[in-house]
Formats: C-alpha cells, structure tokens, sequence
C-alpha cells in the first residue's frame, strides 16, 4: 500500500545537518567510534537520542514544557479573541 510504504520512508529518512564540535569533543567521538567500530554518525546520533529521552523525562522539562504550553493556548486565544471582534 502506498500510505504504508509512505509511513516507513518518513520514519527512516534522514536530513543532513550541520554542527560544530570543539575539536577534543570530535577527537573523543571518533575515538569511541572507532573502539565500538561504528560511525562517529552513529556515535552522535546514539548521544543525542539518549540525551533528549533523558531531558524530556526530567521535572525539569515538563514544567517548562507545561509552562509553553499555558503560554501557546493564552496565545491563540488572545489572537482568536482579536478576530472575533
């Protein structure tokens, strides 16, 4: 089906970005790379998955999370309030 194949290729796609790394981070990245055989990619990719479950799991996060969210519906419902008038 292609709805089905459609879901599948979103979820594996990739999108190529650009980031900066201080020189002794991207040393270490490749160090461990290469001591786990893998890409330094998959390296990145694997901390920065691990990085955000951990921040988003945090009280820390889900204040402000609660907090943006308070912020977005007073938002809309100010931009809402004007355009009814």
């Amino acid at each position: 089906m292609p709805s089905e194949r459609k879901k599948s290729e979103d979820k594996d796609r990739q999108v190529v970005v650009s980031v900066r790394f201080p020189s002794q981070l991207l040393d270490r990245i490749h160090a461990v790379a290469a001591i786990e055989s893998v890409t330094a990619n998959a390296i990145i990719r694997d901390g920065m998955d691990s990085y955000i479950r951990e921040r988003v799991a945090s009280p820390e996060f889900q204040e402000a999370r609660e907090a943006y969210l308070a912020r977005a519906e007073a938002h809309v419902a100010t931009a809402l309030q004007d355009h009814s008038a």
